[in-house]
């Protein structure tokens, strides 16, 4: 993808940079300037003759251009001649920023002062220069008194300020808001008051999108650096500005925006150091390097590029490198947390929390004002468990940047614990809303310990315990605990051993099976601590799935004809390179594919290998080694085998359904049944054409028809149980033809393909029932308590075949369940549950259930008899 991007942008670049040029004077060049048509302004400037009217200007802008289009030395050149020449000082603050941007400091800061000296008439912006010198020393009072200057200069005549004076004012004003964030509302001002001067000019409008954007303003980001970009679409700035803002509200484009970035100077220290972000994220720690060598090549002095830098040493377990990069950062700030700052986003990022907590908490110690070391300690402590103490942390974040949305919520949040009780376990304390505990507290517990049981023999490793799991009965709430912000799409989440999940009845009932998405999270916690979250996120999330599959057929990701359709047109990252798919997706479902590719190569392993080899690849990771040294010395393969057979291995396995797929376009000819199944006999290959011709014999109200071409279709892809595949109309079709074995072994494959709808599963029961298949019944309801828990009359149900099947825990279970749901006739249910704790020899738990249905009741006479019977008297 950004092969593909970047070879766009070039082209794009080409058609724009080596026109001939067209700018005969400094006017024609700035506009071409300014339209990003960088080549044809330097030709047009290298062209103007000295003495002219507008040499000096011409020299700034020629140097501005060199510098932005990454010509660095040629641009500096430019700068210096024109420093010794009559009116020299005009040049020595774009000298001066030049200089800063190479990491030649010392250098920066004479120029910036021999341009004040010199009263330039940019004197202004050489005095922010200096200033911003003085902070990234960490001289931070001498730096905000000079800061405080330039608004006494904008209050005195602020009118007068040309464009660039109104950019430094606000700039100065966007430091002292680190202090002050009323600072804030004074710098949107000075950069409103700049474009208003010079519209033309996209530097103070790509700024303020930059401010937007700090301050969690999305909306006003997104419009701000569109604008800049209608009017040139190769702004770098903007081109960045952009790229993180969809990397802040996790939009695609961000890898295409970055290339264009590059493609304008591959230089770019801010564009090679996203890009470098970027690749750490999805874990390709040798694409990163390259891009932070290349950008410290550019500015030594960079902090944020040592910081990334010190990302890959820890990775690695390198803590003589991480203290050497830690070194680099003091000695040119002693007191910037930046370094540690970085090191607590991309550890918690690749889901090292204890690692984020120990460098966010060392970033606050370094800088007490450092708010964003605040927000990551704070987050990543409540991520750990450590609830009171991530409050505490975000409480300072919000009172030193209270425009912090994410911080905001998650307080709002925390303010709501109040109303979840903690019910505990062996191993789980789960915490859930108080009008759910009775009733999802014993269902949590029971599936949560045999996922710790099956895990703790299967990975050889046990967690930290207690386990703790959140449920949330509002979407919005789990949302907030995840990201900080409503409208995450994912349904659990686990930071190790602290997980977090949407209650039942925060979703819809039909595609969120809890269940199956609770032993998916716990699984997380059972991989992440065998690799000391190390584990890239593909393996990960690849062996919860799997696992999902193996604790009950139907649950988690499933094959589907738009995965197949995505492979076959090689839309799907490499198994090598599977991280992509969940941190760079280039498309909206990618992700979702992800999901399954990476349970089907976590498959794949354990068939061309072992299940034991799935067990070393976490241990070769929490050892330090890299993905391509994993798959060396656990599968002894390189990236490229390993992609090649996984590729035949896919094909291989539904080498029968991508045929059968291919046509997309199948039509069925014919109005009559007859017609319509010779029509679908003579495309009998066609999965498509099987499904078109059933659809149309169900609209002729002929559903007994449609058997024959669903039956071929299910030969044609057996593993598809979606709702608009073969399955669902091959269950009407054969109840209309009378055949209810028929129809009952379909929706029991549909089960063991697919989580399903409760539907499917009421069904299933209903028809067992009749059929006096009393084990398919419990498996039927029991399944659809995974997906709705809170019909009263299935618990019912469920309850009286636990009881014929002589499941005498699961009865008591389901009597609970029916108590909690609070049903009009208290007494009878209580008395039941009393029944239910005799029954399995718990006299005190009786005593107490058959106790509640006397409160209720207190002439209820056969639980008189049982409380009576249960304290030693004669019933």
């Amino acid at each position: 993808m950004i092969a593909r991007s970047f070879a766009l942008a070039l082209c794009l670049l080409a058609l724009h940079g080596n026109a001939p040029a067209r700018a005969q004077d400094f006017d024609g060049a700035r506009e071409a300037y300014r339209a990003g048509r960088y080549d044809e302004a330097i030709v047009a400037l290298r062209a103007m003759k000295p003495g002219a009217e507008d040499w000096t200007p011409s020299r700034k802008l020629l140097s501005q251009a060199l510098r932005t289009t990454g010509k660095y030395d040629e641009a500096e050149r430019v700068a210096r001649q024109e420093t010794v020449s009559s009116n020299g000082g005009e040049l020595l603050t774009t000298l001066g920023d030049l200089l800063a941007a190479r990491g030649k400091r010392a250098e920066a800061e004479s120029a910036y002062t021999a341009a004040v000296a010199a009263r330039a008439s940019d004197s202004l912006r050489a005095q922010l220069g200096i200033a911003v010198l003085l902070y990234g020393r960490g001289q931070r009072d001498e730096a905000s008194r000079r800061f405080k200057h330039l608004i006494e200069v904008y209050n005195l005549g602020g009118s007068a300020l040309s464009t660039e004076d109104l950019i430094a004012v606000a700039t100065a004003c966007q430091y002292l808001g680190l202090n002050d964030p009323q600072f804030f509302k004074d710098a949107l001002r000075a950069f409103d008051e700049a474009i208003a001067k010079d519209a033309e000019d996209g530097d103070a409008a790509a700024l303020l999108g930059e401010l937007f954007l700090a301050k969690y303003n999305s909306g006003d980001a997104k419009r701000t650096f569109d604008e800049v970009l209608s009017q040139n679409a190769y702004h770098p700035r903007a081109l960045i500005g952009e790229a993180r803002r969809r990397q802040f509200d996790a939009q695609p484009g961000v890898d295409s925006l970055v290339a264009t970035a590059l493609a304008v100077n591959q230089d770019n220290v801010d564009a090679l150091l996203l890009r470098a972000e970027l690749r750490i994220s999805a874990e390709q720690d040798d694409e990163a390097k390259r891009d932070i060598d290349r950008a410290l090549r550019v500015n030594p002095s960079s902090v944020a590029a040592l910081s990334l830098a010190a990302v890959l040493r820890h990775r690695v377990g390198d803590v003589a490198g991480v203290a050497e990069l830690e070194r680099r950062v003091r000695a040119l700030n002693a007191t910037d947390a930046t370094i540690y700052v970085t090191l607590a986003d991309l550890a918690s990022r690749t889901r090292r929390y204890a690692d984020a907590v120990r460098f966010a908490k060392r970033a606050t110690e370094l800088d007490a004002r450092n708010w964003r070391a605040h927000t990551h300690l704070g987050m990543n402590q409540l991520r750990t468990g450590d609830i009171e103490a991530g409050r505490k942390s975000l409480e300072a974040a919000f009172t030193g940047d209270p425009y912090d949305v994410w911080v905001k919520n998650t307080l709002d949040l925390l303010d709501t614990f109040g109303n979840y009780e903690i019910v505990a376990s062996d191993h789980f304390r789960f915490m859930i809303e108080k009008t759910e505990a009775k009733l999802m507290g014993p269902y949590l517990a029971d599936l949560g310990e045999r996922a710790f049981s099956t895990f703790s023999q299967r990975y050889g490793y046990v967690p930290p315990t207690p386990i703790r799991l959140e449920m949330y009965r509002s979407h919005a709430e789990f949302s907030v605990r995840t990201v900080g912000l409503s409208g995450l799409g994912a349904l659990g989440v686990s930071f190790g051993a602290t997980l977090a999940m949407d209650s039942p009845a925060a979703r819809d009932f039909g595609p969120f099976n809890w269940g199956s998405t609770l032993w998916h999270e716990v699984a997380h916690t059972f991989t992440l601590g065998a690799s000391d979250n190390r584990t890239p996120r593909w393996l990960s999330e690849g062996l919860s799935v799997y696992e999902e599959h193996r604790a009950r057929a139907g649950w988690g990701f499933q094959v589907s004809p738009a995965w197949l359709d995505a492979f076959a047109r090689g839309k799907l990252p490499s198994a090598s390179r599977l991280n992509e798919g969940f941190v760079r997706p280039a498309y909206p479902q990618q992700v979702m594919f992800a999901y399954y590719e990476a349970s089907l190569v976590c498959d794949f392993i354990a068939k061309e290998w072992s299940e034991k080899a799935l067990t070393e690849m976490l241990h070769a990771y929490r050892d330090g080694a890299g993905p391509n040294e994993v798959l060396r010395r656990v599968l002894r393969v390189d990236a490229t085998a390993f992609d090649k057979r996984f590729d035949t291995y896919v094909r291989t396995r539904f080498g029968h359904a991508l045929a059968a797929l291919r046509d997309t376009t199948a039509r069925i000819n014919g109005t009559t049944p007859e017609a319509i199944l010779a029509s679908a006999l003579a495309s009998a290959k066609s999965w498509h054409a099987q499904l078109a011709a059933a659809s149309a014999l169900v609209r002729l109200n002929r559903p007994d028809l449609a058997v024959q071409p669903l039956e071929r279709a299910v030969a044609l892809f057996p593993e598809y149980a979606g709702d608009d595949g073969p399955y669902p109309l091959l269950v009407r079709a054969r109840l209309a033809s009378g055949d209810t074995a028929g129809a009952v072994a379909t929706l029991k494959t549909i089960l063991s393909i697919s989580e399903a709808d409760i539907e499917t599963h009421v069904l299933l029961a209903d028809l067992a029932q009749k059929a006096g298949d009393i084990r398919t019944v419990a498996d039927a309801l029991e399944r659809s308590m995974y997906i709705n828990p809170y019909d009263m009359n299935r618990h019912e149900r469920l309850a009286t075949a636990y009881a014929q099947l002589g499941d005498k825990r699961g009865v008591v279970r389901e009597r609970a369940a029916i108590v909690a749901l609070d049903p009009v006739e208290r007494a009878e249910a209580y008395f039941q549950l009393a029944l239910a704790w005799r029954d399995v020899g718990d006299a005190a738990q009786a005593r107490r259930a058959v106790l509640r249905a006397l409160a209720e009741a207190p002439d209820f006479q056969r639980a008189q008899e049982l409380l009576q019977a249960l304290r030693g008297g004669t019933p």
